[in-house]
């Protein structure tokens, strides 16, 4: 049966849930990495809420067959006409127990659908982490601009789909 899966647009009120579900996501990433200045699992939950109430993004909660399974935020530049049709993907994050079933990929078609004025997204993702990569670039992105080393273990690699 394929997953039936449904974005929800956050509220103020989910920011705790969002908080925690981050931490849980990426936990073992900042574990593995230890990068204090760039990890989820390090945000607080006064920043989530910023972004919940950010004129320009939309934070939704991911739902997969009624059950939370994670989130996804999508940042619009704030108009200015050099980037015009231009969002930003951060983060993307599948719990453990939803993970490894096509449920990202799925994500983000249905991102892609209902954003159609933007003809560019732009991410970035640990270079270390090549299951990360590969989910990008089925999903049609390719690597721009430079790396950024951000520890000894960890660079940050930019990502870019234009339509």
């Amino acid at each position: 049966m394929q997953d039936e899966i449904k974005l929800v647009r956050a509220r103020i009120e989910d920011a705790n849930l969002l908080y925690k579900l981050q931490i849980e996501t990426f936990m073992p990433l900042y574990e593995k990495y230890h990068d204090d200045s760039t990890s989820p699992a390090k945000e607080t939950l006064e920043s989530i809420t910023r972004k919940i109430t950010d004129p320009n993004s939309e934070f939704y909660i991911i739902f997969v067959e009624g059950e939370i399974a994670g989130g996804i935020r999508i940042r619009h530049h704030d108009g200015k006409i050099v980037w015009n049709n231009i969002s930003w993907i951060s983060p993307l994050f599948i719990i453990s127990d939803f993970q490894n079933r096509g449920i990202a990929q799925k994500v983000m078609q249905k991102i892609f659908k209902q954003y159609p004025e933007t003809t560019t997204w732009k991410l970035d993702t640990i270079k270390q982490e090549e299951g990360n990569c590969h989910l990008y670039e089925k999903c049609g992105f390719v690597r721009v601009g430079q790396e950024r080393m951000i520890n000894e273990h960890m660079t940050l690699v930019d990502y870019e789909r234009t339509i």
